[in-house]
């Protein structure tokens, strides 16, 4: 029995901390996309590294204080890992998306209403 036990610690995928939850998809040779709660990348191409776009979300990212998995996942062309469960990545992200338009809709209103509250000369 202890044998099988140390077989199923090896297939497990190890434990990951200190960094962002994230989910990240690759098409083949078309590009792809990592999703995080507090950022977006987006790139073209099979190779990520410098040609990838950040839009920012919310403010600075916060780590993992529980250790999670990192999972990967391949079909045909698509590519896909994520750390941390895949919905709540989205739903993280979702929500501070949210947050900043809704912060962008009302810096707009302010700017538009202190500009007609000046007096014209």
């Amino acid at each position: 029995m202890p044998a099988m036990a140390s077989e199923d610690r090896e297939t497990k995928p190890r434990r990951v901390r200190g960094v962002e939850r994230s989910v990240e998809v690759q098409i083949g040779s078309l590009g792809g996309f990592d999703l995080r709660p507090t950022r977006f990348f987006v790139w073209a191409g099979e190779e990520r590294k410098g040609r990838e776009r950040v839009v920012p979300l919310d403010s600075p990212p916060r780590n993992l204080r529980i250790p999670r998995r990192e999972r990967r996942v391949e079909v045909g062309l698509v590519r896909a890992r994520t750390l941390g469960n895949p919905l709540m990545t989205i739903a993280l992200a979702g929500v501070h998306a949210a947050k900043k338009v809704s912060a962008e809709r009302r810096r707009r209103e302010l700017e538009r209403f202190s500009n007609e509250e000046q007096p014209r000369p």
